[in-house]
Parts: C-alpha cells; structure tokens; sequence
C-alpha cells in the first residue's frame, strides 16, 4: 500500500513536472528579456486584487527597464513590447511581425468562436478584401442628430437614475452600455437596437453574460481546457452563437424592406449585408467582421467614456473649463437654439480634443493587445532576438505613459499638453503617433479604422453631458479598476475600467 501511494505521487510529480517543462517553463530566448512569472495572470483567480496593482507590482517595472518582456498568455510564451522604437519596427514590418488573432492561436478556444477571423487579426488579401468592405463605412460623414437624440436619451436615463439615488452616487457602466449600443447600431450598422427606451433589448444582455463567460483567467491562459466537455464552456459556446445569430437578426430586419444598396453604398450595415449576399465573403466570414465590428464600435467607445467621465470628476477645474469652451461655441453658433452646433464646428474644440486624447492615453480601452507572429528569426530593435512562430504584442498602458518620452509627469491627466489650438493639439497628436509614444489607436497600415467615428461620438457625448450635468465620484466608491469579487485581469486586454467608479451627477 505504501508502495503504491507512492508511486502514484512521483507518477503526480513528473506530470506536474512535464506540463511545467513542457508549457510553463520561460522559452531561453531572448536571453535579455526577463519573463513574468505565469501564476501572475492567475492572481485574480485566486485573490481580490487591483489589476492596476498587479501591473505595477509584477510588470511595469522589467517592462520599462528592458522595453519588453516574456509573458505567458493564451497557453504559451509571447514577447510584450513597451519601448516606443520597437513598436515603431512592429507596426513598420507588416511582413516580419504579421498578424495573426485567437482563431490561429488559439483556434478551439471560446474566444476565437467569439471573434472568428476578422478585419483587425487577419493579413494578406483577406484583409485586404475585408478591409475594402469595412472602411468606406467607417470613414463616412456621420450624422450629429442620430448622436445627439441617442445622448438626450441618456441624460432622460441619468435623470431617472439620479432620483432613485436620491444624495446618493449612480453607476453609469449600465447606462453607457446601453448608449454606446444604440450609437453603435444606428450610426455604424443602420439598424435598430432600442437600448435605450428599454432595458430588455436581447443583443445588450447576451453581449454581458458572453463576456462573464469568456474572460475568465484560468480559460484565457489555458484554452485547452475549452477542449473539454465542461458544462459551462458548453454554454459558452451557445451564448456566442446566440448572440451572433441576434446581431445578424438585427441587422437583416432592418433592410428587409429596403434593398440592399449593395457595395456601392457609403453605410457599413448595408456594405456587410452586400458582401454576404454577393458571396464576396461566406456567412462565417460576414458573421465574424459583423461581430468584431459591433464589439469595437460598442464596448471600446463605452470604456472611453467612462474613463473621461472618471477623470473630469477627478479634475473639477478641467471640467469647469471644459463646460466653459462648449458654451461660448454654442454662444458662437448661428442657431443659438441647436443643441448642436455643425460636425465641422465640433472639430474646433481644442480643449475637449485634449481631453479626449488625454483619457486614451492614460486608459486606452485596449490597454494590451498580443496578435502578431513572428514569420522568422528577427531582431527587434537590433537588441531583442525574437525566434519565428514566437507571438508579440504591446502594452499600450505602458507606452502611453512613458515617463521618457511624456516626462515625469506622465502619468498625471494634463489636457493642457497637449496644446491650446485646434492646429497645436492636432499636430502634438500626429508627432507623438509618429514617434510610437502615442498608441491607443495602434499604428502603421494597421491603425484603428474606427478612429474617426469614436472621436466624433466623444465630441457629441461630451458636450452633451457636461452640458448637462455637472459630473463628481461618489465618496463611497473605491477608487480602483477592477470591481471588488470580480476577476477581471483575464484576456490579455488591460482595459480602462472594467467596473466604472459611482458618480454624482447636479
């Protein structure tokens, strides 16, 4: 008997051993890049903490120190880059660091269901083909009064909330939610998702429980385990076709009785119904750029505003000049009694620019992004030897706050350096992409093609609602970005805010 116990626990010692070996050991190469433990992403797993704490503890300093680092993630080893001139090499060589998403890495996972092959992760001419679809929708004139009909609702929404409350400070992640769903569909898709006359709509609630299931730490950093036949992965699975088939529902309602304009046409909705119905692209194909599409327009522009919101009710004195600049331009419109003064009028907001630009950089809704793979043996930045098949990605955290490049006090909310014209703000903004220190919206070929349409929908969103109310955290909430009981360092996303602060709105 003895024998046989132990037996059975050396037997339990070489396989704990051979997966360690195996998958869990860091990789020798590069030899001057140090590794993160892997049990750091499994923290949240096992413990209530701050993903911000586990950034600063864990990562941020060999990130900075070295300008990369090995990072165990999605089952294997990949190199995360922080250092602006690598970044710069990564998005230059397209051909060297070549995308490469969740459905090649990870191709049995939840996730790749999830996103499939779509317009961001993919390469060659299938981008190229999805790319000549999506972006003439994307870089349309988008109309003002859809924004800002969607953002009285809202403040309607607020207002409700805010009586409920009564002294007390509302959550607004719901709320925002619902918002950035109704833009997304009306002004991207042309299609009509009523999220905000209802708090039943099916698409907002399945969008919710798809992201409880796939985000999970011990799924995202061992997808094989999505191989088994768990229960809960199972209904993952259902919850993502669900969502998939109610998006496209959506979408297909809406042109039921009008046709299809076909390619020809400037609205994204119809160009990606065309491409289906042309067999340019298959149904798989059209379901995951749908999806891909709708998850970015949504939950990226919704993270953003939060993060705004969040930092003028840090900074009162940026809020009060803020509110200031929209109402001397609303003083400035010719119609004195619009709600709006015209897109090109809304251009010229220096100070709002800044604070847009200032919250990306500080939390940019996609905070980390690993999708690129090395096709050979290269090395980055003439230092850092990174063997092909070996994936990259970068922490746009990190790189944004760059106390080398942004100064000392870079991680401070500073709108003001951004400039105080129209004209300075736009060229600091084009000089800091350039030099790589600038990276929420990416760079190279590969830049955010979703760029123009956020920007326009924070300018809408911002006037409106400190038009509106006069916006400050609630003393109760605690100051953090990870909810208290919720595990949230997951998927390799290091988003702004995964549970936004309470607020009080006058």
């Amino acid at each position: 008997m003895i024998v046989l116990i132990f037996e059975l626990l050396l037997l339990t010692a070489l396989l704990v051993s051979s997966v360690y070996w195996a998958f869990l050991l860091p990789p020798q190469y590069p030899h001057n890049v140090p590794a993160v433990p892997f049990w750091v992403a499994l923290i949240p797993f096992f413990k209530d903490v701050d993903q911000s704490d586990i950034f600063r503890k864990y990562i941020e300093g060999p990130l900075h120190r070295h300008g990369a680092v090995k990072l165990f993630f999605g089952a294997q080893w990949n190199i995360l880059v922080h250092r602006p001139s690598y970044l710069l090499e990564i998005f230059k060589h397209e051909d060297v660091y070549q995308k490469s998403g969740n459905q090649k890495k990870i191709p049995h996972s939840v996730l790749a269901d999830f996103l499939g092959d779509n317009i961001i992760s993919s390469r060659g001419e299938a981008w190229k083909c999805y790319q000549s679809v999506i972006k003439p929708g994307l870089q349309r004139p988008f109309e003002v009064d859809t924004l800002a009909n969607n953002a009285s609702l809202l403040c309607g929404l607020i207002e409700t909330a805010q009586k409920r409350a009564g002294k007390g400070g509302i959550p607004v992640q719901v709320l925002l939610q619902r918002y950035s769903v109704a833009n997304c569909a009306a002004v991207l898709l042309q299609t009509e998702l009523p999220t905000l006359q209802s708090d039943e709509v099916a698409i907002n609630a399945l969008q919710m429980a798809v992201k409880r299931e796939i985000f999970k730490p011990i799924f995202m950093n061992f997808p094989i385990l999505d191989r088994l036949p768990l229960p809960g992965r199972k209904r993952a699975r259902n919850m993502v076709t669900a969502f998939k088939n109610q998006l496209k529902s959506a979408l297909v309602a809406s042109h039921v009785e009008k046709p299809v304009a076909g390619l020809e046409s400037d609205k994204l909705g119809a160009r990606l119904l065309a491409a289906m119905e042309s067999s340019l692209w298959t149904e798989k194909q059209f379901l995951d750029n749908l999806t891909v599409t709708f998850v970015a327009g949504q939950e990226n522009p919704q993270l953003l505003m939060i993060s705004m919101l969040y930092l003028l009710a840090k900074h009162p004195q940026v809020q009060d000049q803020l509110l200031d600049e929209i109402r001397d331009k609303a003083a400035a419109a010719a119609d004195h009694d619009a709600p709006l003064p015209e897109a090109a009028a809304l251009q010229d907001l220096p100070l709002m620019t800044a604070v847009i630009y200032e919250s990306l950089r500080l939390y940019p809704p996609i905070g980390q992004l690993i999708n690129r793979r090395a096709a050979k043996d290269t090395m980055l930045g003439g230092a850092i030897y990174v063997p092909r098949g070996t994936y990259v990605g970068y922490n746009c955290y990190s790189t944004n706050r760059d106390a080398a490049a942004w100064g000392p006090a870079a991680c401070e909310f500073r709108p003001e350096r951004w400039g105080d014209s129209s004209e300075s703000v736009q060229k600091h903004f084009r000089l800091r992409r350039a030099r790589g220190e600038f990276i929420s919206f990416h760079g190279g070929k590969r830049a955010c093609l979703g760029e123009r349409f956020a920007m326009f929908e924070m300018r809408v969103t911002l006037w409106v609602l400190v038009g509106r109310f006069r916006w400050s955290l609630d003393p109760g909430w605690e100051d953090r970005k990870t909810p208290v009981g919720r595990f949230c360092l997951s998927s390799g996303l290091f988003s702004s805010f995964s549970y936004p602060p309470s607020f009080r709105v006058i």
